[in-house]
This record gives structure tokens, sequence and C-alpha cells, in this order.
């Protein structure tokens, strides 16, 4: 089972959350950890990928000695911890711990001496020393090659360690992070490569690196794009689910997207566009959760999707969709999604997709018009919501409700509940002295 506990870290004085559903909700007030928990769960994950990373340069093999290998891995990891959340030398004392598979394989990560300290469970160690000394030898064997020869030798090697470290941390899923304030960098479309980075967190360059990755798939309209993909590689796509996603992408977007020589636009019609800098707000913060999700879903990636505050700039109807987007994608490519938000749109969507799956799914009626697509409906029993609370210290509360398996309505009506109390004291204040 994997899960996540954290204790004094940022906001978050404790928060302990098992992960092993597909879709896990967090909701919460502003500042009340949201952030820091998806940030956390995020860098635990990658860091199979920061081990590849390390791997594949080999400079890191050929300036240490092969009894420092496992050391300096690990202040490669603690150099990504800091890249992700800051300096740690203004910090209490703060435990993080992230569990791969069962008891015995986690990594911990605390803070001694003001310095964030990596520590591998026994039996990861012990994987991850036995390869790094067959990496080293590998690198030492063909120090000689040509500068070409040494770059196709590192795409093949980066496929294989890739697989070594699935291996090692029990995970095959691609682990991507959608932050929140995208439409920034949609309007910031044609200045992307004048960012400095390095004033950037770990995930907000990695999101970065995604947009252009994604971007360069979309040198023509979405449909041509899902032509050309079919006619390139090998197997068949999955119509149904590439058609649905298309149509909800182009039902929020009211327009098709395409990145060409003469930067990104959307197209209402063949001949009527506009450039991304000037679509509306809710176009640009929903361009980068639609367009990502689009191209897994086509390509039938396996993946761990954390998104932030889908609803941003969303009419409600808007927010729906983009849920259903988000359920799909789950289903489609059976893949995993932490989200956080703030609105209560998207709760009640999420708990229509669950109360479908409940009546529509299990009960398994014929003959009459389904009310939620069968593609996206969400099995509760896949779905977790927690309530980040902060009145003793954040912590999780779970509001999925144990008899109907639904979100709890209370919790999303919560604010509904005072704005009724406040109005009812005026009215009262202003019948009650005769106004």
């Amino acid at each position: 089972m994997r899960k996540i506990k954290i204790q004094n870290f940022g906001a978050v004085s404790q928060a302990e959350l098992d992960i092993d559903k597909n879709l896990n909700i967090l909701i919460g007030a502003q500042a009340s950890g949201k952030s820091t928990i998806a940030k956390v769960l995020y860098f635990c994950r990658k860091i199979k990928d920061f081990y590849v990373d390390y791997l594949i340069q080999a400079e890191h093999f050929e300036r240490g000695h092969k009894n420092e290998d496992y050391i300096n891995f690990l202040k490669y990891v603690r150099y990504c911890f800091i890249s992700c959340f800051g300096t740690t030398l203004h910090m209490d004392s703060f435990e993080i711990e992230y569990w791969y598979q069962g008891e015995e394989e986690k990594v911990v990560i605390c803070l001694e001496k003001k310095y964030a300290k990596v520590r591998f469970s026994a039996c990861i160690r012990e994987q991850i020393e036995k390869n790094l000394q067959d990496v080293r030898e590998i690198h030492e064997t063909n120090r000689a090659q040509t500068f070409l020869e040494k770059e196709n030798f590192k795409k093949e090697l980066k496929a294989h360690y890739r697989e070594i470290a699935k291996k090692i941390f029990h995970d095959t899923e691609e682990i991507i992070y959608i932050p929140a304030g995208r439409s920034l960098l949609s309007v910031m479309s044609d200045q992307m490569n004048v960012i400095d980075n390095g004033s950037l967190d770990l995930p907000m360059r990695n999101f970065i690196e995604l947009i252009a990755d994604t971007r360069k798939k979309f040198g023509t309209r979405m449909d041509r794009m899902v032509s050309d993909y079919v006619k390139t590689v090998q197997g068949q796509i999955k119509n149904a689910d590439v058609n649905m996603a298309y149509n909800m992408v182009k039902k929020i977007l009211k327009a098709d997207y395409v990145s060409d020589s003469d930067g990104e636009k959307l197209y209402y019609t063949k001949s009527k566009w506009v450039k991304i800098a000037y679509s509306s707000s809710g176009q640009q913060e929903a361009l980068w959760i639609l367009l990502p999700l689009f191209v897994r879903i086509l390509e039938n990636k396996k993946c761990f999707v954390v998104i932030e505050e889908p609803e941003a700039h969303l009419f409600p109807e808007a927010q729906k969709t983009i849920v259903e987007m988000i359920s799909l994608f789950i289903y489609s490519t059976d893949s995993s999604v932490l989200l956080t938000t703030h609105s209560p749109y998207i709760l009640t969507s999420w708990n229509l997709l669950m109360h479908s799956y409940l009546v529509e799914t299990k009960k398994k009626l014929v003959g009459m018009e389904p009310v939620v697509p069968k593609g996206v409906r969400m099995a509760p029993e896949e779905t977790d919501a927690y309530l980040v609370e902060t009145d003793e210290g954040s912590y999780l509360r779970k509001i999925m409700e144990n008899e109907n398996g639904l979100i709890d309505a209370l919790e999303i009506d919560g604010i509904s509940d005072i704005i009724n109390h406040c109005t009812e004291r005026l009215l009262d204040m202003e019948y009650g002295d005769g106004m």
C-alpha cells in the first residue's frame, strides 16, 4: 500500500494519506496546506526520475570514488528537494515518510542540523547501491566513446535505467504536476524561451518542460493530429475515448488548439482565430490541463497527475466537463490523480459521476437513455476526499460518507450555512428594529 505521512512541514503540522485510490481530492481554505501535501507527494514519487537523471550523467561517476556513489546520490536528491521547496535553514524539525510498497520499503526525509536528510529503507538502499556499482562499470567501459556514440548510447541507457527505477521504486507511472496559475504561462506564450528557469521551483520547471513537449504534438488541428498519430504508430487507439476527450476539449475551449511557426492559436472556425495570449482567462487556465490529458489518452499512457484548482476561471458547466475529462483520463489510461480544489461545483460534479456509477453501472439499467456516459462514471470505492483543517494544526479529515459512497454534502455546503446565518442575522436586525 502506498501512503505518505507529513509532520511539521510548512503549513502542514500533521497529515497522513493512503494513495492507492485512482482519485484523491483535497479541499480546504487557502494556506491550509493542500499545495504542500500535493508537492510533497509529487516529490516523493519523482525520486525514481531523479535516480534516472543521476545515473545517466557520467560526471557523477567520474568525479567521485565508488565508495561515495550512494552518498552522492543522496546529496543529489537533497539538491532536488531544495529545488522543490527552497532552503531548509529557516525551518524547524520536520519528517516526511513515503511508503512505496508495504511497511518495509520507504523513504524518509527529515531535518538534521537545519539540512534535509534523505534515508531509504534497507531493502531499497541495497538495490540502489548494487545498481550504482553496475552503472559505474558501464560508464568506465564506455568512457572512450565519441560524442555521437555517447549521445546514442545515452538514449538507450536512459530507457534501460527507467525500467530499473520502476522496479526499485515500484512505480511504473509517468509523474506530472499541473500547478495553479497556468494562465500566466499562456499569456507569456511567445516569451517562454526567455523565462529564467533558475528562479522557478522544480514543479513549475517540470511543468514548463511538459508544455514545451506537448506543444510539439499540436502542429495541426486536433482531429488531423489524431489521424497523423494513427498512421505513425503500431496498434490501435481507443477511438471512443479519444473522440469523447476531443469533444470535451472543444466544449470547454470552444475552439481548436494549434501551435505552429506563428505561435499558439485557438481556432473558432477555419478562418477565425485568436492567439492564446489574447484568449479568455478560462481558456488559458484550462488549456494546460486539457492538452496533456488528451495526449495521454491518445497515447494510452499511465500516469500519476497532480492537478491544482482545475476550476480556475471556469463557469460551473465547464467545471463539470473538466471533471468528466479527468475521470475519462483516469479510466482510459488506468491512471491516478490527486486534485486540490476550493470549488463546491467540482465536488458536486464528482458526486454526480459517483452517483451515476452506483445507479447506472452497478444496477446495470438497460433500455434507458444514460444520464452520464459510461466512460466517465467514477467508482466511489476508487475515490477518497479529504478536508484539510487548520483549527488545531493542519490535518486531513475524510469527508466521504460511508453509507452512500459520496462526498459529504454538508461539507460542500458549509460556506452556504455561514452566508445564510449572516443573512438571517441581518434580517433580524432589519425587521426586529422595525426598519
